[in-house]
């Protein structure tokens, strides 16, 4: 959320100060570590729109920082280093709050752990646990190569999904344009025969008499469905009765729940090579899952707590298939249960890429049919009574 502060800079002059915060306590400690005295800190209200500061990029910070360690420098150094690095200023907030923790003695995961906004909970779990074996670059190079993993799949996933959007946009535009504006206009012509009409001829008469003596309705109803999609598509709670509702269908609804147990594994698998514990893993693992997943990780979660192998409760809760069970039962046996939850994301993550490939040639080419099929039933409609009245003549 986002927080508006007042406060007094070092030339004693009053400033306004827009924050990028997770809580109350993380906007007053990066105030405090920019160095200026607080005056009022109030939460920015709802509707009124304000120039957002630019979002910390935190694979850059990943990038620079593994750099510096690799290259020799303490973590101290290295964290001073990329704050004067920061000549804008923009996030000089952020490095200054790490900086004061490390300089008053805490571990870089709990200085970052002040800065949930800026820091995820699984990366800061993984700087942790790799702090007491000295290996926090190795741990950050892994976060690296994790979320290229991650956004790898969902670049393929976006470009995907643009064309068949854009196809579907367009689509409603022209539909919309032809119910709403072109079909009222040739109703008239039909109103003039002063015959009410039957089939196409009657349903172009009935709907465009409507859409021309409503016309305020019959728009608003368009405007009805826009927003319900804007709905469907920004509100948490509508999204997720509409991932649960796609769950559900029988062909997309598995291959999005494997998905789903690519990104499972293969944060498992990451948080394990970093030293975390397995139930602490599934723990954290599970607050970044789907609530339709959730319910299923916290019941694995209760199993593999009262000792049951994983490889039997994956499998019992749904989270796991033929290959994954043969795989985590190798793994348990031979002690390398990270290697094979990495081996099982890569596996679901092949498989995804090419049912994404598939299914894109195969529905770009039967949305251009269904849409021309309507637009076409559409023009059918409006022309096809002309026929008649041309044969009556």
């Amino acid at each position: 959320m986002q927080f508006r502060a007042k406060v007094l800079n070092k030339q004693m002059a009053v400033e306004f100060l827009d924050i990028d915060a997770s809580s109350e306590q993380e906007a007053r400690r990066l105030v405090a570590a920019a160095g200026v005295r607080m005056l009022d800190l109030r939460a920015a209200r709802a509707g009124i729109q304000r120039r957002r500061p630019t979002a910390f990029k935190l694979g850059v910070f990943n990038q620079q920082l593994h750099s510096l360690l690799a290259a020799g420098q303490t973590v101290v150094d290295a964290i001073e280093v990329l704050g004067k690095n920061d000549r804008r200023g923009r996030h000089r907030a952020i490095y200054d709050t790490l900086l004061q923790g490390l300089q008053h003695g805490n571990q870089l995961s709990d200085a970052m752990a002040a800065l949930p906004s800026v820091f995820p909970p699984l990366y800061v779990a993984m700087v942790r646990a790799s702090e007491t074996t000295g290996t926090v670059g190795a741990a950050i190079r892994r976060f690296m190569q994790y979320q290229r993993q991650v956004d790898d799949i969902r670049s393929k996933l976006t470009a995907a999904a643009t064309y068949p959007a854009i196809l579907l946009g367009v689509g409603f535009l022209v539909i919309s344009f032809l119910m709403l504006y072109v079909l009222p206009r040739f109703s008239a012509v039909y109103d003039e025969v002063g015959q009410t009409r039957s089939g196409a001829a009657g349903f172009v008469q009935l709907w465009g008499g409507f859409v021309r003596h409503h016309p305020l309705l019959a728009w608003s109803g368009l405007l009805i469905v826009g927003a319900l999609v804007a709905m469907l598509i920004v509100h948490p709670g509508a999204r997720g009765a509409a991932y649960r509702k796609l769950l559900s269908l029988p062909w997309i609804g598995e291959r999005v729940w494997v998905l789903q147990l690519a990104r499972l594994y293969r944060t498992l698998g990451m948080l394990l090579r970093s030293g975390v514990s397995v139930l602490s893993a599934m723990r954290m693992t599970q607050a970044s899952m789907p609530m339709a997943m959730q319910a299923d990780l916290s019941a694995a979660v209760l199993a593999v707590s009262e000792g049951r192998p994983m490889s039997q409760v994956m499998a019992e809760c749904r989270l796991s298939t033929e290959v994954a069970q043969r795989l985590l039962i190798a793994g348990e046996s031979s002690g390398n249960l990270d290697e094979m939850m990495e081996r099982i994301a890569d596996f679901y993550d092949e498989e995804t890429a090419m049912w994404i490939d598939t299914a894109g040639r195969l529905i770009e080419p039967a949305l251009m049919l269904g849409i021309g099929a309507i637009v076409g039933a559409i023009v059918l409609l409006l022309y096809s009574p002309i026929f008649d009245l041309a044969n009556m003549t």
